[in-house]
């Protein structure tokens, strides 16, 4: 691994800038080449070049067979409940319901999760049916978006899964909720999608995003040794600023929430033995040990967005 800087680099594939710096490389055994990362000073943001191409997510990787071995869409698909993605799951819920639930309108709560995968949010989210505040409810209606076989499945299963193409014929501000949940990170260009998804956001609603944090004590430690750098999958890395700049680009503001079964999921699915993850089930019992875990990771770090209103819109 080198760590030596270029002068000049490619453009950013945030912002576009010019002149991104080299933070160095690192060997893909996967796909048996190396593959540099590049940060960009404008805004942040932590590219890889070359980009490996959309083709690596396929039914292997969806199998743990992948890059990524710690994925496991169908065990998902056929029961999330019986997995434990549900502490995320609910820890969404939570936040997102709360954040919504003080300023909904009447009508159906419009929900869209960019980057469904194999659909266990959406079959969570069928499952509750509607969010309440106090006495009041607002009916769920419920899209996504995906490529690949388990975005077919979710069809036939009844789920509005909507191509790119038809996700851009959308209306503008259709949406109370856009989720995306680790998904900007396998984005090649994701300004192109922050672009897309605060044009779909409802002036009030709420763009719930998880992604790394590469400004955390962790990622300091360990640098491009962090397991979280996957350069086949992971092209796009954020820190709590690059969020910051992504967002203003395209008018969103970024608001943050304290994750705690988002951090129990992080580390549970991470270990690869049953005896380790029943020990870290009962370590994660104690909301000391989830404070230090979340500081360590830095996951409520990571702001979320939401879309001024009109009236906020005109007095900046």
């Amino acid at each position: 691994m080198t760590t030596e800087p270029a002068a000049t680099g490619p453009r950013c594939r945030g912002c576009g800038a010019a002149g991104a710096r080299l933070r160095g490389t690192k060997h893909s055994a996967f796909l048996g080449r190396d593959f540099e990362y590049w940060d960009c000073a404008a805004c942040g943001m932590m590219f890889v070049e070359p980009f490996a191409g959309y083709q690596v997510y396929d039914d292997a990787y969806y199998q743990g067979r992948g890059a990524d071995p710690y994925v496991d869409y169908e065990t998902e698909y056929r029961d999330y409940r019986s997995t434990d993605r549900i502490e995320e799951l609910r820890d969404l819920w939570r936040v997102a319901s709360g954040f919504v639930g003080r300023s909904l309108e009447p009508g159906p709560v419009e929900w869209l999760d960019f980057g469904c995968g194999a659909g266990g949010l959406l079959q969570f989210l069928s499952a509750q049916r509607e969010i309440r505040s106090g006495d009041r409810s607002w009916p769920l209606r419920l899209s996504g978006h995906d490529i690949g076989t388990y975005a077919d499945r979710l069809r036939r299963d009844g789920f509005e899964i909507l191509s790119l193409d038809a996700l851009h014929s959308q209306p503008d501000g259709r949406y109370d909720v856009i989720s995306l949940i680790e998904v900007i990170e396998h984005i090649e260009y994701p300004d192109e999608v922050f672009r897309l998804v605060a044009r779909l956001l409802k002036p009030g609603g709420l763009l719930l995003l998880t992604t790394g944090n590469v400004a955390s004590p962790a990622f300091r430690v360990q640098g491009l040794g962090y397991g979280y750098c996957m350069p086949e999958v992971h092209v796009s890395y954020f820190t709590p600023r690059a969020l910051g700049v992504a967002y203003a680009r395209h008018g969103l503001v970024p608001v943050c929430f304290r994750y705690d079964g988002t951090v129990r999921f992080k580390v549970i699915k991470t270990l690869r033995t049953p005896g380790r993850q029943r020990l870290a089930r009962l370590a994660l019992r104690f909301p000391p040990v989830v404070w230090m875990i979340d500081f360590l990771f830095g996951t409520s770090r990571m702001p979320c967005a939401t879309k001024p209103r009109a009236a906020r819109v005109a007095r900046t």
